[in-house]
Formats: C-alpha cells, sequence, structure tokens
C-alpha cells in the first residue's frame, strides 16, 4: 500500500520517513486515524520501555489517533499485558490491547467448542480460555520409572474430553509434550491451533531465545497437519474490530519490528507499514527482501513502506501540546 500523500514516494518499495520534510511527514500523520502497535522490539524491550516510546505513544493518543497494542505475546494474558503498559505509563484501555492467546480463545469461543483444551505454552493461553468459559489442561509429567520412550508412549493417558491443542510460547517444551500432543492430533476431531508462529526473540547482539514457532512446527511435523494460526500475521486477531467498523484498514498505520508477522500481518490487512529498526529487522534485512523480491513470490509483502530507526523519532513533529 502506497502512502496518501505523495504516492511517488513509496510506490518503489521501503521509504526511509526521516528523509522526508517536516512538512510532508506532518500531512503524512494525517493519512490514518488508527495505529496499531507491536509491542516487544517497538514499545518495550523486555521488561524495559524503549526510550520515548511512551511518550510517543501517549503523544500521538494526544493528538487524536485511536491505538491499540497487538501482540503474538501468548505467555501472558492480555490484561497482562495491559498492566505491564500501564506501568510504563501508556495511554491504553483494557479493550485496546489485542493478543494471540486472547484471540486463540476468542476462536474457540466463536466456534462454540465445550469441550477442554491442551495447552502447550504458558499461563496468558489458560487465563483467556477461563475467561470465555473453557477448560484447559497443562502437560503433566508422569512421574514413574518408566526408563524408555516406548514405555513413556505405551503407558501415556490421554484425556478423551480434550478436543483441541493450543500451543504457545514454552520455554519448558520437551519430547514428552511434543508426543503428547502429537498422539492427541492422531484424532482428526481434535483441533490444533497456535497463537502464532515466531521463531525466535533476540535478546542481545548474536544471542536469541526460541519462540513458540519451534514448538508448533515441531508438531506438525509430528501430526502432518497444519495448524490455524490465530496471530499476527493472520487478520483474525484484529478481524472483529474491522467488522465492528472501529478499525478502519484504509486509515490504519501498523507499526511493528518483524517483517514477517507485523509487516505481512498489515499488508494482509490493508494497512500502511512502518518498520521500526529496534526490534528484530533493520534497514539491511528491507534492503535484502527488495534485491530478491523479483524472484520470491510474495516477499513484496514483507516491505515496509516506511521505516524509522526507533518510535520515538516521530516525536519531534507531533505538537509540543500534544506531549
Amino acid at each position: 500500500m502506497s502512502v496518501g500523500f505523495n504516492r511517488n514516494i513509496v510506490q518503489k518499495g521501503c521509504c526511509k520517513l526521516l528523509t522526508l520534510n517536516r512538512h510532508s511527514i506532518q500531512q503524512w500523520l494525517q493519512t490514518f486515524e488508527t495505529i496499531i502497535f507491536d509491542a516487544d522490539g517497538v514499545i518495550w524491550k523486555n521488561e524495559v520501555p524503549l526510550t520515548g516510546a511512551p511518550e510517543t505513544f501517549n503523544a500521538l493518543r494526544a493528538a487524536g489517533k485511536k491505538a491499540f497494542i497487538c501482540t503474538n505475546h501468548s505467555s501472558t494474558s492480555a490484561l497482562g499485558i495491559w498492566q505491564k503498559a500501564q506501568r510504563m505509563g501508556l495511554l491504553v484501555a483494557k479493550d485496546e490491547v489485542l493478543s494471540s492467546s486472547q484471540a486463540a480463545a476468542r476462536y474457540l469461543k466463536e466456534k462454540q467448542f465445550q469441550r477442554k483444551v491442551y495447552i502447550i505454552g504458558g499461563q496468558g493461553i489458560a487465563d483467556e480460555l477461563k475467561l470465555v468459559g473453557i477448560e484447559s489442561l497443562f502437560h503433566d509429567e508422569e512421574k514413574s520409572s518408566m526408563t524408555s520412550m516406548l514405555d513413556y508412549v505405551q503407558n501415556l493417558k490421554l484425556d478423551s474430553k480434550v478436543g483441541a491443542i493450543v500451543v504457545g510460547m514454552d520455554k519448558y517444551f520437551n519430547v514428552s509434550k511434543l508426543t503428547k500432543a502429537g498422539c492427541y492430533l492422531m484424532d482428526s476431531g481434535v483441533l490444533f491451533i497456535a497463537t502464532n508462529r515466531d521463531l525466535a526473540s533476540p535478546v542481545t547482539q548474536g544471542r536469541f531465545t526460541l519462540s513458540s514457532g519451534i514448538m508448533v512446527a515441531s508438531i506438525e511435523a509430528v501430526a502432518k497437519r497444519a495448524p490455524i494460526t490465530c496471530g499476527k500475521p493472520n487478520p483474525y486477531i484484529c478481524s472483529h474490530l474491522i467488522r465492528q467498523g472501529v478499525i478502519k484498514p484504509e486509515r490504519t498505520l501498523m507499526v511493528g519490528d518483524n517483517i514477517h508477522t507485523d509487516v505481512q500481518f498489515g499488508y494482509n490487512c490493508g494497512f500502511q507499514t512502518l518498520l521500526v529498526g529496534t526490534g528484530i529487522n533493520s534497514l539491511a534485512d528491507i534492503s535484502q527482501a527488495q534485491a530478491k523480491a523479483s524472484k520470491v513470490p510474495f516477499l513484496y509483502q514483507q516491505i515496509p513502506d516506511l521505516f524509522i530507526p526507533k518510535l520515538s523519532d516521530l516525536l519531534p513533529f507531533l505538537s509540543s501540546r500534544n506531549r
């Protein structure tokens, strides 16, 4: 999607926003009424707010923009994410936080699901399921004298009331959990749901932690079927707000740090997209994607409309009375 204020600037690829003059940037700020922010890598980094990000978020709110936090983080409930945002001083309401675990629970509720859910993931998934009246259970490590995987499988107890597997980030993921999930999914009537498919999260330069996409991929390989993914880049995470007219795609900006989830999500929803360089992907990654776009089908969908090094770079272009 090209930016409306001057299509010639961005029609051939990503534009570095700060190369535009002040007037053009302020014109661009008028082209959208709603902003959807990714959280980690955009507003905060783990438990620490990124410099100037909360102030920029609040200044945009004061300028009359509707704002949502939309995260694939599933280990914490949407309420927990909202509480974190409150501690950082963000002006955001509870119903303006969208999470992948919340989306998974909403999906099952809309399907009028009435069985149990086996969870591979964090407490956030269980909390969201409980809010919609769905019972869930975590993996129970069988304590026995079994010494082999064969013994484990032969003595594995499966709950006949389980009708879905929901997979998110699980820092204690192991072979026994993988095996149990695979056994449940041998029944074609058991739903396979992923909160998201993010592969890794950076910690420091050259260091990262594995994310839920690794767990999902391993279970998919065992089950020989793909999951329903409820988080980004699936538009489902905010589809209810689009249906209600709360979010108008043609007047919405997606701000993220990941071209594979955030930018792709923005493209899938018909939003403008702005990548910040404080998280997973960099300007160099965009250049590489642009170079390969003519040879790799659909890769152009992951090239953002605009790039800025950090969210707070927008602050000087917002009226001082809005700070």
